[in-house]
């Protein structure tokens, strides 16, 4: 996926999370059936907001020099986006990023003033760029064919979308605040009501809902799967009300999607992810008991974990047939899951994690020593080992389908409420 890992540092596996690599195992799967969302874009507020800013920076820095242009345009969106988000906040929006800030200055009844600009006195997060709207926005949003180029130049899709939003705005008076060091408590006040109302104006989240939910350009198999995904979803609510979808509970949520009828393809894809899910809850669970045992025997925890009396009848013999990074060591370790030989588990999966922490040049999390104790670098303060129930349903990784059913919830709660 292009500008994936650019943009959205939480998808990014880093030294200090992700121990096992996971994430990259997570990300090949879920891009099978959800093509553009990412875990963090689950807002339509936050998309519209996107949009507009996007739109309004470039259309202010028309005809600019091309060196002097991105760094321009992506200053003129912090300015906006930090605008946006005293006028979002002013309304009780709980949406923002970058809220807590947001929060501080606007509570404190003292400052009269809001400063927009690039310094860290202005900005409402650490990195406004990579952790705003302009950095976690701009992938979701240029997959779902509403922008393109490293500028977020708005397609006419996207153009279609922020005309509408436009409409029901003061527009001039709000790009001139943009072009302005700071902003009043009062002009927030008096254009907060009329910006959120417009960014979440019905048929604004009705186009959205329309792009995003068609899966993006990135693949074709995507695009159908996901907008399958989606008409079903619509089908389920409408049958069996809006508490039946639950991010928390994806086994649950994929079984009643399934007794509607699904596409051969669809099943199969949403069955590959519930079986990879399960093998990789069921090896990070090993691996996270041995971060609370540093110095105790290897046999000790084997046999503490056959104590626990778990069967794993349920999970697969082979992994879904989809390449993945470090496949091998990951169905080698459910080889001996299913045999339950926790040593032999204990082992692969800290052979895993010593492979995948060399690859950042970093030192492995666990090892096992020469005297076959467990030797812990990075500690967990706190785990308990789950119930059978609770390891036959715990959910690990999002595959992007969090975010998609968050978005799909607010909606359709929206829509029939």
């Amino acid at each position: 996926m292009a500008f994936l890992s650019l943009l959205d540092e939480r998808l990014k596996p880093k030294g200090s999370r992700d121990p096992l690599g996971f994430e990259q195992v997570w990300t090949k799967f879920g891009r099978e059936v959800v093509g553009n969302l990412t875990t963090i874009t689950n807002s339509l507020e936050n998309f519209a907001a996107a949009l507009l800013g996007f739109h309004w920076a470039n259309e202010l820095n028309q005809g600019l020099n091309e060196n002097d242009k991105h760094m321009i345009i992506s200053s003129t969106f912090l300015k906006y986006e930090q605008l946006s988000a005293y006028l979002r906040y002013q309304g009780d929006s709980t949406s923002i990023m970058g809220i807590t800030r947001v929060k501080s200055r606007v509570d404190d009844k003292s400052q009269m003033t809001f400063n927009l600009g690039t310094s860290s006195k202005e900005t409402i997060l650490s990195d406004q760029v990579g952790y705003g709207l302009w950095g976690f926005y701009s992938s979701a949003s240029r997959d779902s064919g509403l922008i393109h180029g490293n500028e977020r130049e708005l397609t006419s899709k996207g153009l279609q979308i922020v005309q509408l939003i436009e409409s029901k705005l003061d527009k001039p008076r709000l790009i001139k605040l943009i072009q302005l060091s700071s902003v009043t408590r009062s002009e927030i006040e008096r254009l907060s009501s009329q910006y959120l109302a417009a960014i979440n104006d019905h048929e604004v989240a009705s186009q959205l809902i329309l792009a995003l939910m068609h899966g993006g350009t990135n693949s074709d198999n995507a695009e159908n799967l996901q907008y399958e995904l989606w008409q079903k979803t619509q089908q389920l609510v409408s049958e069996q009300g809006i508490e039946s979808i639950n991010s928390k509970h994806l086994v649950d949520f994929f079984k009643k999607l399934k007794s509607l009828g699904l596409s051969d393809r669809l099943n199969h894809k949403l069955t590959d992810i519930v079986k990879v899910e399960q093998v990789l809850v069921a090896l990070n669970h090993v691996f996270h008991y041995c971060r609370i045992n540093d110095g105790k025997h290897i046999e000790e925890i084997n046999q503490n974990l056959l104590n626990q009396g778990y069967h794993f009848n349920y999970l697969p013999d082979q992994l879904p047939t989809l390449e993945v990074q470090n496949k091998d060591r990951i169905q080698q370790a459910l080889n001996s899951l299913r045999e339950y030989d926790f040593k032999s588990v204990i082992y692969k999966v800290a052979e895993l994690n010593k492979k995948v922490m060399a690859d950042r040049q970093g030192a492995p999390w666990i090892e096992v020593d020469s005297k076959k104790n467990i030797k812990v670098r990075m500690k967990r303060e706190k785990f308990k080992l789950f119930k059978q129930e609770i390891l036959l349903k715990h959910w690990d990784y999002d595959y992007f389908i969090g975010s998609f059913l968050v978005i799909s919830k607010n909606y359709l709660g929206a829509k029939n409420g």
